[in-house]
């Protein structure tokens, strides 16, 4: 039986007979790939903790006539700040479904894997400060809230999320969504082909992308879609077919990301715009959206 060598991210397990998993993971070398892991939730599977959803891992798979088998798996890094802030992994999660959700099995795209890589480390970044923060602020304030208590992470004013982390979102969104071509039209209206002017312009599901007013009004299902919702969308918007460019562009990316001083309500209303798009583009609900909607 033949093997074959790759660094991947779990991205979905499901329990399998009585101690085995299958599990999607998003490889660098082969894209989504689903194999299972026979006897990984035994107590003493040599497997028992190495395939955690988030994971990222160098797995060692042998070729299977219905599906392959994991034989290996070695961790790279677990992403453990991220798992341990409730707010930070519902984001996370979120990402992980978009990625399983939106690619095809044994379809190679390197750009997506350094993509999730890379947002995966952001948030888990994200999440550490914040365990430093708190732990700062409990040091000078050893008074602990009934809800920092029940929940283990550190709650705003308003129980709302780090705009980072929806800002990073909706980059992952805009990305993900060129990388598997259903990237919107957001330059020219997608009715008659004009340069989008501003103010008074619509985004139409059907036709994919912004439409001016009046062309707008050819479909009622149009919404209403602001200046500052478009530049973002723009902002976030990078095409190349190089891996290592794109690689490069993410660092800049993330930069931009974490000066970046947008309207909470705006980035969460494109969040979630976009999200309407996705799922009108692959014809199912994305779950983990009302986890988003829930911090």
């Amino acid at each position: 039986m033949s093997t074959y060598k790759t660094e991947g991210i779990i991205i979905k397990r499901n329990n399998f007979l009585e101690a085995s998993l299958i599990l999607n993971v998003y490889t660098r070398d082969y894209g989504k790939v689903e194999a299972v892991a026979r006897s990984a939730r035994k107590v003493k599977g040599k497997l028992k903790g190495h395939l955690e959803l988030f994971l990222d891992t160098e797995l060692i798979l042998a070729h299977g006539k219905n599906i392959d088998t994991i034989t290996s798996s070695f961790t790279i890094n677990s992403f453990s700040n991220l798992r341990n802030n409730l707010e930070v992994s519902y984001g996370a999660y979120y990402i992980l479904e978009l990625v399983d959700r939106m690619t095809v099995e044994k379809h190679q795209d390197e750009r997506i894997f350094y993509l999730l890589k890379r947002v995966l480390l952001f948030l888990d970044n994200v999440a550490n400060k914040e365990l430093s923060l708190r732990g700062a602020e409990r040091r000078s304030n050893p008074v602990t809230t009934r809800e920092e208590f029940s929940h283990g992470i550190a709650v705003s004013p308003c129980g709302a999320p780090r705009n980072d982390i929806n800002c990073l979102i909706l980059f992952f969104q805009i990305n993900l969504l060129n990388l598997t071509g259903f990237l919107p039209e957001l330059n020219k209206c997608v009715f008659c082909g004009k340069p989008i002017k501003s103010g008074g312009n619509y985004f139409n599901f059907s036709m994919g992308g912004v439409a001016e007013s009046e062309c707008a009004s050819k479909d009622i299902k149009s919404i209403l879609i602001s200046d500052n919702a478009i530049k973002l969308f723009r902002l976030f918007q990078f095409k190349s077919n190089d891996a290592k460019e794109y690689n490069l562009h993410l660092k800049k990316s993330f930069e931009i990301i974490k000066k970046l001083k947008a309207d909470r309500k705006l980035v969460l209303n494109s969040v979630f715009l976009m999200n309407k798009f996705i799922e009108f583009n692959i014809e199912r609900k994305i779950k983990g959206v009302d986890f988003l909607k829930g911090v």
